[in-house]
């Protein structure tokens, strides 16, 4: 099953007209690896390195974080509708997590620094992934910074993340954006749980998730650019997210 599980896959993936990286583990085990090291804009999976670097320097989660109106900005989230003048960290984290939030985010940023963030990330290997520019900073865009991360990174830091710190695991398990790999089978009550940090902007769409069922684990990252018809660039993110649901179900 197996063996038929990343044939279908590979075949999927080798048949599309644009840029994808894609790694499959199963039980921890690397199974399937293509374009793994190639970097592409990371759009909202930044987030994973920033909740990696907040929670490994041990951060007091508790302290309260002043919310300048001048610096909120929009985009996905639900910050930018609210009046609160200051938020704990926790709460910002959780914001950025499941609900992908990116005034928290940046709010999360500003307050520890880009630096520390990447120096954290070189320091423990990572060599495709790097905090450029804040979220929704257009500005920073047009001069040419982006944010930037690999299927392989992002991958080792959604593992990192849920590993390490239990805080964090209902954030991505509740987390809102589960359209994608996660997108044919959510809610239809099979069991599966699902982990998962979406990303998308201008032709770019990514999903990172653990599908965890008994003791069985899938993990895949899927990154892609350039794609000219989102809605099948969706469709075959659940066509891949369904086989490995099935996959974990069926075994």
């Amino acid at each position: 099953m197996k063996a038929d599980l990343i044939r279908s896959i590979r075949k999927l993936i080798t048949s599309q007209p644009y840029e994808i990286g894609i790694t499959i583990k199963i039980d921890r085990q690397q199974e399937l690896a293509i374009n793994a090291d190639r970097q592409f804009r990371s759009a909202s999976l930044i987030k994973l390195a920033v909740i990696n670097y907040v929670l490994a320097s041990h951060q007091d989660l508790s302290r309260e974080i002043q919310l300048n109106p001048d610096k909120m900005v929009g985009g996905a989230g639900v910050l930018q509708l609210l009046s609160i003048p200051r938020l704990r960290l926790r709460d910002l984290l959780a914001l950025m997590i499941s609900v992908s939030d990116n005034a928290a985010t940046n709010f999360v940023i500003d307050s520890v620094g880009k630096p520390k963030i990447n120096q954290y990330l070189q320091q423990r290997g990572f060599t495709k992934t790097r905090l450029n520019r804040n979220l929704m900073d257009t500005s920073a865009l047009r001069n040419g910074l982006d944010n930037y991360t690999s299927v392989s990174e992002s991958q080792r830091l959604l593992e990192m993340v849920l590993a390490k710190y239990p805080i964090a695991k209902p954030w991505f398990l509740n987390q809102q954006f589960r359209y994608k790999l996660a997108g044919a089978f959510d809610e239809s009550g099979n069991g599966i749980q699902v982990f998962n940090k979406t990303g998308e902007g201008y032709q770019i769409d990514h999903d990172v998730a653990e599908f965890v069922y008994g003791n069985h684990t899938v993990s895949v990252a899927l990154l892609t650019f350039g794609s000219r018809d989102r809605s099948k660039t969706i469709q075959l993110f659940n066509q891949i997210g369904e086989k490995c649901a099935d996959y974990l179900l069926n075994r």
